[in-house]
Parts: structure tokens; C-alpha cells; sequence
């Protein structure tokens, strides 16, 4: 909260200065000071506002981070507090290992390109070389299966024909040569012919009867020996042909598997060579930082100070490191750290006024965007203390007279509220003991009299009274009690007002409950 500190012993040339009437309490200044050590109670319009002092910040900061994926040395960085535009280069990290990386994936490239060429080829060739071997299976499978037909309904069907006519000629060989003999053998009793004769013609029967046996036997060994085995070579010719055309299908199937996954292979070598290569090339791109909006170099990131003596040329820096963080100058703010006391009178939106000692003359109107929900502190010389404040943020409007820069201090006054036509006194004159206020009125024969009253809101230099002084009343504007305030204790009188305390002795000086609490 901002404490009004009673102000001890003024002069009376500083009091004059110090509480000269603004402009817009101009309506209060009706009264005639009689003396430079008093104030005269008056009435008028009184400003609530909250002041405070604070830090010039950018509403957004960039951070410069490092997003290359590995450690990199900074070979180029560009000077601290240089202005920079949209686009500017701000650091250049070491590209060797990159450069010869790129060289390294362009050379295997080729190669892996070479290998995917062949292995194209020899998928192609396969799959011509698997239908031309399947083509023949099939072609050795039906070659098989006509021979096997044509030796059932053909081939055997005329050797059992040929057999049979066989026997047909040779039973009629058998029977000629049989009469034949016959009649000769009755020829040669009856002396016709000779006996060389006769034996002819047994030779002659002899020679069909064999032939007529042989004939039969013929038959008997085609069809119990050689149609059965022949028969059987040719089942089994079929069954071959049926095996080796699935076996054929089965090692087309595996040896075109196999070139497809050495073509697979090389298609995936040669995508991750490819994707390593634009990897590495985005690698490249991030080892150039450059600014993504305007505003003043700051090295490190202002958060974490203790990595800041890293940023230099010739030092390392690792992946996701904020290297660099430039504040975006486009939209400012006033940080401030309100007392827990005051916080509750705030609320987003207010408007503010704000000035800075670094722009004389310049005021600055901006607006309460932000008031922490949770105390802080960040003075770590204040933590563990009871002093308890929140974060408040005032947005600046854009000012085209100067360009801010942050890190700037600023005072910001914040409009809480306005009172219309009321009376107020200064700040000064009102004290504080025990938890009651009173101010010291000049009496009747000139004497000061202490006088109880109720302080209402205030600002920096005006306190409203709602009950306790009229118009016309004379206040002191220092405490009379005070040692070298003018006047001793015994000096002041107590007014007849029902309060019996005795005559406060309490200063800012000795006490810090003399305090005025608007």
C-alpha cells in the first residue's frame, strides 16, 4: 500500500512548494492561506488515484532459441543492444560437421540411386524370367497329359490291335500249314511225294505253331506287362510336370519376393538418405538466427541471467538454449508491485497516466490489463518477509512522440475513483494514534486544538474528510508536538469534542503507526 508518511518539521518555503494547487483541484483553492504553516479547509472535486513506480517492459518477447539438435559453436553474433528490424541476422553458428554431412548424403545418394537402378532391373527381369519358366511348366504339363492321352485312346488301343491281328494271321498261318502237313504226311503213305517234302511241310506247321504261340503271348504281355507300364510312365510323366509347375510357381513366388525386397530396400535407403539430406540442409537453415520482429538485442534469456556469459563468439551453445531474446518495442507496459493493502482497489481496466524522468514532458495514457491473483515478490531480499504485493500490468497506448525502450523507470498513476465536492486537506495534516485520526485546527486565540476526524479516500496529496472540519477551518500543516514544531505540547489545546485522549506524541520518525490510511 502506498503509505502516506507524515511529513515532519517542514519548512515553511517547502510546504508552500510542495503543496501548491494543481490545476485540477483548482475549485479548492477558494480559501485564503493565512499563513504558510496553514491550510484552509475548502471544498471541491478530489481524484482517487494510486501511484506507483515501476519497470518499462515490451508486452511480448521474442526468444532467439537455438533449435538446432545438437551442441554448435557461435561463430558470428551480432553486438547487444543493436536495433534490429524484421528478418535482420542476428547469429551465425558453426556449419563444419553439417557441410561435410550434406557432402557425405549427396555421394551416398548417387550410390543408393545406382542400387535402386539395379535393383529395379533385376525385379523386372525376374518377374519376365518367372512368367517364361511358369509358361514352360505349363506347357511341359500339358505335353504330358496329351501323351498320356494319346497313348490311351491311340497308341495302346493299335499295339493291342496289331497284337490281334497277329494272332488273327497267325492262326491262319497255323491252319494252312496244319492241313498242309496233313494231306502230306497221307501223300507220302500213298508215295506221292518224298519224304524232304514232307519234312518241309512239317517244318512249315512247326514254324506257324510257333508263330501262332509267339502271337498269343504277344497279347498276354502287352496287356499284363507293357500297357500297364507304359501307362504308369506316362501317369508319372503327368504327375512331374503337375509338381514342377507348382514347385516353378512356388520359386518364382520366393525368388521375385526376394528381389522385391532388395528393390524395397533400396527405395528405403535412398527415401532416408534423401530425408537425412533435407534434414541436414533444415539444420543448416537454424544454424542462421534471425529476428521475427523488431526491437533491441538483449543476449540470453532475462529470466535465467546465469547462462548469459555463454553467448559470446567462440562459446557453445546447445539445442533449445534462448540465445538471444529481443522485446517487441510495439506494444510496452509498466510492471508494478502493489501492496496487498491496495490491490483490491484495482481492477482491470483503469485507466493510468504514465510518466517517465527518461522523456520529460511526456505522459503517456494506458490501462490496467493484468493484476496477479497471488502475492509475490521479486526482490529475493524481500522473500520471507511480511511485506506481501501483486503484479500489476499497464498496457501502454502506442505513442508515436519517442520510441520507448525497456528497462525504463516509470511512475504510473492509476484512476481508482472521483469525488465530487468534498472537503480534503493535505496529506500532512492529518495524524494517526491508536487507530484514530485528528488534525490540529487553529483555535479562536490562536492556539492549536486537536480535533478528531474521519479520512475518507485520498491520493498522493489529498486526504477527503467526511466528518470532523467545516469549511474555513485552518489546519496546521505540520504536528505541533513534534520537537522544533513550532509549538510544545503544552502549547496545544484539547477541543471539547468528548475525546479525552491526550495529545499525540507519535511521528514517522519514532512510529510507523502514524500513518494516514485513505
Amino acid at each position: 500500500m502506498k503509505r502516506f508518511i507524515i511529513i515532519t518539521l517542514l519548512a515553511a518555503g517547502a510546504v508552500a512548494a510542495a503543496y501548491a494547487w494543481p490545476e485540477s483541484t483548482a475549485s479548492a483553492s477558494a480559501g485564503d492561506v493565512a499563513d504558510v504553516n496553514l491550510f484552509t479547509v475548502s471544498r471541491g472535486d478530489l481524484n482517487i488515484v494510486l501511484a506507483e513506480n515501476g519497470e518499462l517492459v515490451a508486452k511480448n518477447s521474442q526468444n532467439i532459441v537455438n533449435t538446432a539438435n545438437s551442441w554448435a559453436e557461435i561463430k558470428w553474433l551480432i553486438d547487444e543492444g543493436t536495433e534490429v528490424v524484421e528478418g535482420d541476422e542476428l547469429a551465425r553458428l558453426d556449419t563444419k560437421e553439417l557441410d561435410e554431412r550434406v557432402e557425405r548424403l549427396e555421394l551416398d545418394i548417387v550410390q543408393a540411386e545406382t542400387d535402386l537402378m539395379q535393383a529395379t532391373t533385376d525385379h523386372e527381369i525376374q518377374v519376365v524370367d518367372n512368367d517364361a519358366k511358369l509358361e514352360r511348366a505349363g506347357e511341359a504339363l500339358t505335353k504330358a497329359r496329351k501323351e498320356r492321352e494319346k497313348y490311351e485312346k491311340g497308341d495302346a488301343i493299335n499295339e493291342e490291335r496289331k497284337l490281334r491281328v497277329a494272332i488273327q494271321d497267325a492262326n491262319t498261318r497255323y491252319t494252312r500249314a496244319k492241313k498242309k502237313y496233313e494231306d502230306s504226311q497221307t501223300l507220302f503213305e500213298e508215295t506221292y511225294i518224298n519224304k524232304s517234302q514232307l519234312e518241309e511241310d512239317e517244318i512249315e506247321f512247326a514254324k506257324a505253331e510257333a508263330q501262332r504261340e509267339g502271337a498269343l503271348l504277344d497279347l498276354e504281355i502287352f496287356e499284363e506287362y507293357s500297357k500297364p507300364l507304359a501307362l504308369a510312365d506316362k501317369n508319372r510323366a503327368v504327375t512331374d510336370a503337375e509338381r514342377e509347375q507348382e514347385t516353378t510357381g512356388k520359386r518364382n513366388e520366393s525368388s521375385l519376393r526376394q528381389r522385391q525386397t532388395s528393390l524395397d530396400k533400396a527405395k528405403t535407403k535412398l527415401d532416408k538418405l534423401r530425408d537425412s539430406l533435407v534434414e541436414t540442409q533444415e539444420e543448416l537453415e537454424k544454424m542462421v538466427l534471425a529476428a521475427p520482429c523488431p526491437g533491441y538485442v538483449i543476449y540470453g534469456d532475462p529470466k535465467n541471467p546465469w547462462n548469459r556469459d555463454d553467448i559470446k563468439v567462440g562459446g557453445r551453445t546447445w539445442s533449445g538454449q534462448t540465445m538471444l531474446t529481443i522485446p517487441d518495442l510495439r506494444v510496452m507496459q509498466v510492471k508494478l508491485s502493489v501492496h496487498e493493502a491496495d490491490v483490491n482497489k484495482l481492477s482491470e481496466g483503469n485507466p493510468a497516466t504514465v510518466t517517465m524522468d527518461t522523456y520529460p514532458g511526456l505522459a503517456i495514457s494506458g490501462t490496467v490489463t493484468k493484476i496477479a491473483s497471488i502475492a509475490g515478490s521479486d526482490d529475493s531480499w524481500r522473500r520471507g518477509s511480511d511485506v506481501k504485493t501483486f503484479a500489476v500490468e499497464v498496457t501502454l497506448e502506442a505513442s508515436a512522440e519517442v520510441e520507448l525502450k525497456p528497462g525504463v523507470s516509470a511512475k504510473a498513476e492509476i484512476f481508482i475513483d472521483r469525488r465530487d465536492d468534498v472537503l480534503f486537506v493535505p496529506l500532512q495534516t492529518v495524524f494517526s494514534e491508536e487507530g484514530k485520526h485528528f488534525c490540529y485546527v487553529l483555535g479562536a486565540k490562536g492556539t492549536p486544538v486537536r480535533r478528531s476526524v474521519e479520512p475518507g479516500q485520498g491520493n498522493d496529496h489529498y486526504l477527503e474528510i467526511i466528518s470532523g472540519l467545516e469549511i474555513g477551518d485552518q489546519v496546521l500543516l505540520y504536528n505541533p508536538n513534534l520537537p522544533g514544531g513550532g509549538t510544545g505540547p503544552s502549547d496545544a489545546a484539547e477541543e471539547s469534542d468528548g475525546d479525552d485522549d491526550a495529545p499525540g506524541e507519535a511521528t514517522a520518525a519514532d512510529d510507523d503507526s502514524a500513518t494516514v490510511m485513505p
